[in-house]
Formats: structure tokens, sequence, C-alpha cells
């Protein structure tokens, strides 16, 4: 076999060093993961000093957050922290009324100040009423309904709601007084789905001897509107709402009023729109009262209007009237029948009874 003279088999160098440098790198990694997973109990103290929290270790308390340097409170210690208590007054407790003596207040009172408004409330007084809504349509408040607002009938301002918010949280009574179906601005904006058109000229809104427009009851736009009022009055707190012209007209050219398309009686509509009124403010507990002429109340009703006196004493809270003195006793007799609450609109208050004096 030949000789392989001056050469040694070859095993490579280095073996020892290399399995060195792995055990390194895996005593390197490990320590790397074994810190990371330290990191979860570490706790640094303000003098910047760190330990360790071992799981295995905690035997007391966890580490309050909020004691110094993280360490444990002592189990039921006294907080030395002071307790923050808010102390919100409540609103004055609203009278309970057995007689109501209220004043409506000049319209000018909502653009004034609320310290304006509360001296402008009557010594005497128990209540007092604020006009919402005109003959015109518009609102005398700052509306934030999106349909008054595209018709422009918001005519209040932020003012005007701040007014409303002192009165309403004083312990004095408050109505809103909305005029219900005389509205120009939304039956003229709405002719076809909300107002009264005309017979001769199809399709055009009806208009009365001083060329205003009314709401058509029976229409249910018509309805939506005047409850979408209603509640947003609610809304602001008011304790009763009083509706005047609630009904369809009664001066000018009636036999021009195109009725073909009516589905309901006036009447019938009227008590549609109570109905929705009732439902539509149930939830902020508000009075519903509504106003009447003298004559209505002692004819029993207006046909014309749709009013019938029995169905409206049956379904609103009061019925006010503007009236004399020297009427009052009529009045009184005539709503008896009905026990129905009669609220006089005088000019000067009565020896007794309740009232409203007009502005």
């Amino acid at each position: 076999m030949p000789s392989t003279k001056g050469y040694r088999s070859y095993h490579g160098r280095g073996g020892a060093g290399r399995i060195v440098l792995i055990v390194l790198l895996c005593l390197i990694l490990l320590a790397a993961v074994g810190f990371l997973v330290l990191q979860r109990y570490a706790v640094y103290g303000s003098d910047g000093s760190i330990r360790f929290d071992l799981p295995w270790k905690q035997t007391e308390e966890p580490s309050d957050p909020s004691a110094p340097d993280g360490g444990s409170r002592t189990p039921n210690a006294p907080d030395d922290s002071p307790d923050v208590i808010i102390d919100e007054p409540e609103p004055p407790a609203k009278p309970e009324l057995t007689e109501l003596h209220g004043a409506e207040l000049s319209e000018s009172v909502l653009r004034g100040n609320a310290d304006a408004a509360l001296a402008a409330v009557p010594e005497g007084a128990n209540a007092v009423a604020l006009r919402m809504k005109n003959a015109r349509g518009e609102l005398l408040y700052d509306s934030a309904l999106q349909e008054a607002i595209d018709v422009n009938a918001v005519k209040g301002s932020s003012g005007a709601n701040a007014v409303i918010a002192v009165l309403t949280g004083s312990e004095v009574y408050t109505i809103a007084r909305i005029n219900a179906t005389h509205d120009s601005l939304y039956s003229f904006a709405h002719m076809a789905d909300a107002g009264v058109l005309q017979l001769n000229y199809a399709g055009y809104i009806w208009y009365d001897p001083d060329s205003t427009f009314y709401l058509a009851p029976e229409k249910s736009t018509a309805r939506q509107y005047i409850v979408s009022v209603a509640r947003e009055c609610a809304e602001l707190g008011f304790d009763e709402l009083l509706f005047d012209e609630f009904g369809y007209p009664t001066r000018g050219r009636l036999n021009n009023i195109d009725e073909s398309a009516r589905t309901l009686s006036k009447s019938a509509a009227l008590a549609q729109l109570t109905e929705e009124l009732r439902s539509g403010t149930e939830a902020y507990g508000v009075r519903l009262s509504v106003q009447l002429d003298a004559a209505t109340v002692l004819a029993g009703g207006n046909e014309a209007a749709g009013q019938d006196l029995a169905a409206l004493a049956a379904v609103f809270d009061r019925i006010y009237v503007e009236t004399t003195a020297e009427q009052l006793p009529a009045l009184t007799a005539a709503l008896e029948p009905y026990d129905a609450e009669l609220v006089p609109i005088l000019s000067e208050a009565p020896a007794s009874g309740s009232y409203l004096l007009t502005a």
C-alpha cells in the first residue's frame, strides 16, 4: 500500500471554540428572554432604584400604584386625599296651584336678560304665560326644528331660551302660549300637504281678510308640525301648553275653502290633533289647555271652527276664555256640566278664583 509520508489525517480547526461560541449565544439569548419576562415584574422607585416583585414571592397585598414607590397600602388605612363633593342645587319646588293667578309677560321679555325676566313677574302672581308661537307662525324662541328653520319661522335667539330656562327653573308656574292653526309661514311653504286651500283656484292657499293663512288639521303634515312645536316647548320646561286659535278659520270667504279632499270632519280632525298632542307630550308631564272665545263657550261650540265644547272640555286640562268680570258667571255656568276648569283672561284680577291677566 502506498506510503503517505509527511501527511496526517485532517480533522478541521477550532472544534472546541465553536462549541463555546454556541453556548455563549444560547446564554445571551436566554438572558434576553428572561429580562423581557422579568420586565413585567419590575418596580421602579422614586430614587431610580429597581426591584422585581416575582409572582411566587407576592404573599402580601399587591402594590398600589397610588402609594409611594409602588408600595402596598395598608388595608382599611385612612385616605388622606380630600373627598370631592359636588353639591348641585335642586330647582325650587313648584307650588301646588289651588288657584292660578297668572300674568302674561310681554314678548319683549324674551329679548331681555334673565334678571329682567324675573323682575317682570308681577307681585302676587304664581304663574306667567309667554308667547312661543304667534299667528304669523313665528317661533319666538331659538327653535332647533328643521322644518321651522326651513320656512324661516325661527325668530328667537339663544338669549330667549336662557330667559325661558330661568323662568321655568324658578318657583313660578310657566305657561307656553302656542297659536295652533293660524300659521302663514308653514302653511304657505307646504300648501298641498298642510295648508287650507282655495276652492276657486285649486292648489292655492286660502287667505282670510288680513291675507294670512292657516294650517289644515285634517292633514297629517300640519298636525305633525303643531305637535313638534308643542313637544319642543315641553322640552324647554314649561308646565303648561296653552293653545289658541285651535280650529278652522271663522272669518273671510269660508265658502271658498276647498273641502273636497277632506277625509275627516272638522271636529274629528281637531280630536285627532288633540290625541296626537297628548301622546306627543305625555313624557314631559305638561298640562294641555285651550283658549276659546266666550261666544263658543256660551253656545256649546263653533261649527265653522270645528269646535265642540263637550269634546274639548273632556280632553283639555283647562279652558281659557277672554272675558269680562260681568260675563264670568255665565261662562262658569256654561262649563259646569263638563266639570271643566275655567281660567278667565282678564285685564284686572278678580277678588277670587283663577285668572290670567293680559300683557
